[in-house]
């Protein structure tokens, strides 16, 4: 599947480029991050990225928020801030090209790669569980859930948060390739494969200690089915989830990390003030990238990276106006998506879309998980695959 001469058979020179970045997403995030830029670099000089901005409607857009990002980011002196704008620009600039190559085959590919892949990061997790058994003189697997967030299982993925947000990415794509099996009786050993997958996956999440990632999850496969018209499915796991929701009524004290809840919710109040404070001080251009970290000891917040919300962190590090000037893409994105729908060619992909952009905005309420190199890029790729069929959309 990974082997050099398979890939020169099956994938032309340009669509390798694409296989490379997607096996990084699996590496540690300064290495995948160096991967990205370094691919991009290196498009750039061979003139393929400035050939995917002219044959992006509205890509323009993408060199003005960047561009803004970073002379903000400059001028209040967030030097992290101007570094991410770089950074969001490469990945964005790659996520073009991607958009210039992608093909059914490779679309495949990929996603089978990161099913594969997922299993490797689950294992290599659980190693890391033994470790912090260990470190607590455990002997014996248990499954304990710890608060601290450096005794939560990441991965290879830096925080147990995004390791949280990668599993959900992971579950939606298993299901999505369940949904595409046309008889799941002829198929049923690739039906089971993909559903041992999922299993794997959560059972990892629960070790995560992640509690926003479960509705998030429980969210994108609900309205996955809903777009795929499979309404009796979806019926039966909502009711599901009902059920579990009641139980955790009935048993408030079995819910996850419990005895941190309070505290938990009144640093978020924190950082939400800090943010709200800041925003109301700059809501034009934001300070960059990264804003909350660079601002938070003014304001004696409660020290991290971000506002810790989807709702929040954007208006902060990016003000109205850098809202604004992305939008124009974002919504020529939104218009391919709804004709992929409209004309039916794939509606399975379409629901994978917006599964993937729900879990975002529902995790995204009490955490910012989608800004990192990991998460933000392979959501960016999933998000962009409405261009496998590129003919039939232009």
């Amino acid at each position: 599947m990974f082997g050099i001469d398979y890939l020169k058979k099956h994938f032309t020179h340009n669509q390798r480029y694409i296989i490379v970045a997607i096996l990084s997403l699996f590496l540690p995030f300064y290495m995948c991050g160096a991967v990205v830029i370094f691919l991009t670099i290196r498009l750039l000089m061979k003139g393929e990225i400035q050939e995917a901005y002219r044959n992006t409607p509205k890509s323009q857009y993408i060199l003005y928020f960047c561009g803004l990002s970073f002379v903000v980011s400059l001028f209040y002196q967030n030097y992290y801030g101007a570094v991410c704008s770089i950074g969001i620009l490469a990945i964005l600039s790659f996520v073009l090209y991607y958009r210039q190559h992608i093909s059914p085959k490779l679309f495949e590919f990929m996603t089978n790669c990161i099913i594969v892949l997922s299993l490797f990061a689950a294992l290599y997790g659980l190693i890391e569980y033994i470790g912090i058994l260990n470190k607590f003189d455990i002997d014996q697997l248990e499954i304990i859930i710890f608060n601290r967030p450096q005794d939560r299982i990441n991965s290879v993925f830096f925080n147990a948060n995004y390791y949280a947000m990668m599993i959900e990415f992971f579950v939606c794509l298993a299901f999505y390739k369940i949904l595409k099996i046309d008889n799941i009786k002829i198929e049923w050993k690739k039906c089971l494969y993909y559903i041992c997958v999922i299993v794997i996956n959560l059972f990892m999440l629960v070790l995560t200690a992640c509690r926003t990632a479960w509705p998030a999850i429980a969210g994108g496969i609900l309205i996955m089915l809903i777009i795929d018209k499979r309404y009796k499915t979806c019926a039966f796991i909502f009711s599901g989830v009902l059920l579990v929701c009641f139980y955790f009524l009935l048993n408030p004290s079995k819910f996850p990390r419990v005895d941190n809840i309070v505290a938990y919710f009144m640093t978020r109040q924190n950082i939400w003030e800090v943010a709200i404070a800041n925003i109301k001080s700059h809501p034009l251009f934001g300070e960059g990238p990264m804003t909350y970290m660079h601002i938070y000891p003014l304001y004696h917040g409660h020290p991290t990276e971000h506002a810790h919300s989807i709702y929040l962190d954007p208006l902060l590090c990016f003000g109205v106006i850098g809202i604004l000037t992305i939008l124009p893409f974002i919504w020529e994105n939104i218009k391919r998506l709804y004709i992929l729908w409209k004309k039916k060619i794939d509606k399975t992909l379409v629901a994978l879309v917006v599964a993937f952009t729900v879990m975002i905005f529902i995790h995204g309420v009490l955490d910012y998980t989608i800004f990192f190199v990991q998460t933000g890029f392979l959501y960016l790729l999933i998000a962009s695959s409405f261009d496998v069929y590129k003919e039939s959309l232009d």
